[in-house]
């Protein structure tokens, strides 16, 4: 097969491509494909809804759109983030629209698409997109990226800058980022001295071998930031009312505010040059009242609400950055500063607290509760619905999928790629798509 887009071409002629061809009989293969098609196609559906939903500004009351669909469905921010980019992406992309609409293309190759795409150039990519993988659709779309990176100057890079520090499920911090040249340069060179003087410690110990490079460049930054900020930091120590329990064997461990486990003996260490700032927490683990008589709340009630509340307490938002201590009673009005009247907002909540017309109690159990201007509980998470009520006697298989779609003639090879095994050219699929000088489309010669 040769089209006069066709960058993915054998290795070599004593190569010939697999051509795929559906085996004789399979009737739950079948059935699996075309409800990968239909469900492409509800995709497509779902995305348009979404940014219906978006351009008339039903999701009011939380940050975006986003966030309201991370609440109300439950998955996690990053993918409904991307979800909505798509969604706004699809109206000017007419021709990668109608091949979504039909199950022609899954999700994950549009979600690569919508990246690069034009309406000058998607119908190419399109083309490429049909008779490629979604991993040689994504490779196309990363290499495009990185000529637009260098294509975009100085300005550019540094607006790309950034820093991320977060737990993994393991228990420990990955950090990922970007830094301009210059900070990296720095970086690099304060890790190699603190990992040179490390080396030459385990070497005069005689004890090498027994990290990796890796490992030792994440140990000389472990010890460069305790040179650094450890006199600054300050160690929060939750203690407990009650009967305390068996004391353990060992030094115990205790439990960073994010969630992560720190052994006893490096609490210890800490303690020597860090302010310790103690919490006192009821027999059910509940944070105890440390109220203040003063309007702010100081740095000790503040440690204590950022134990209770770990950031905003409004439905569906998750920010834990630059969180304000909101008073449910308000100060003039004779409210107190203290725990039990106090809750985290981010900015943008406090803001629809305060001029909004939203509303916040605690209720008996010390769990704030908020209403929205029409005065309705709007609970943490969604109900959930009448399960039973909305099961109806005999389900349809496809849950209605093909009554939906059926116009379009899905069927099990709709959505299947015309790939037929051979290796992708990525330099010549990126001479294509982008031509010398930054001249973008305009297709590709015949081969």
């Amino acid at each position: 097969m040769t089209t006069d887009l066709d960058p993915i071409r054998p290795a070599s002629p004593a190569e010939p491509a697999a051509v795929l061809t559906p085996p004789a009989d399979d009737p739950l293969g079948d059935e699996i494909a075309e409800l990968c098609a239909h469900i492409n196609a509800a995709t497509y559906r779902l995305l348009s809804l979404l940014r219906r939903y978006d351009e008339e500004g039903l999701w009011e009351g939380c940050r975006s759109c986003a966030h309201w669909l991370s609440w109300r469905t439950g998955i996690s921010l990053g993918p409904a983030r991307e979800k909505m980019r798509v969604a706004r992406c699809l109206p000017s992309l007419p021709l990668i629209s109608r091949a979504l609409a039909r199950g022609e293309l899954s999700y994950s190759k549009v979600r690569a698409l919508t990246r690069v795409a034009t309406a000058d150039n998607e119908a190419e990519l399109l083309t490429f997109a049909r008779h490629g993988t979604t991993a040689h659709v994504e490779r196309l779309v990363r290499g495009w990226r990185r000529l637009e990176a260098n294509d975009a100057g100085e300005e550019a890079r540094a607006a790309r800058r950034g820093l991320s520090l977060y737990l993994t499920d393991e228990g420990d911090y990955r950090i990922r980022g970007r830094l301009s040249p210059e900070v990296g340069a720095l970086l690099r060179k304060a890790l190699e001295a603190t990992e040179d003087r490390l080396y030459r410690e385990e070497r005069a110990a005689g004890t090498e071998h027994r990290t990796t490079a890796t490992q030792r460049r994440a140990d000389a930054l472990g010890l460069w930031l305790e040179e650094q900020v450890q006199p600054q930091v300050q160690l929060v120590v939750h203690s407990f009312e009650g009967p305390a329990p068996a004391a353990p064997a060992a030094a115990p461990s205790v439990v960073t505010e994010e969630g992560s486990r720190v052994s006893g003996e490096t609490s210890s260490r800490l303690c020597c040059d860090a302010e310790v700032v103690p919490i006192a927490r009821g027999a059910d683990g509940s944070v105890l009242d440390v109220g203040r008589s003063r309007r702010t709340a100081g740095w000790r009630l503040r440690k204590a609400l950022d134990a209770r509340d770990g950031g905003c307490r409004f439905p569906g938002c998750a920010s834990r950055m630059r969180t304000h201590a909101h008073h449910i009673r308000h100060w003039a009005h004779g409210g107190e500063t203290a725990m039990d009247n106090l809750v985290l907002l981010c900015p943008f909540h406090h803001r629809a607290v305060h001029e909004g017309g939203w509303q916040v109690e605690m209720d008996e159990r010390g769990i704030p509760r908020f209403f929205n201007p029409l005065g309705v509980h709007v609970p943490e998470v969604p109900d959930p619905p009448d399960i039973e009520g909305l099961m109806p006697e005999t389900p349809a298989q496809d849950h209605g999928l093909a009554r939906w779609h059926g116009q379009n003639g899905i069927g099990p090879w709709t959505g299947t790629t015309l790939w037929q095994g051979e290796r992708l050219d990525l330099g010549w699929a990126l001479a294509c798509f982008w031509r010398e000088g930054g001249e973008r489309g305009g297709g590709c010669p015949p081969l």
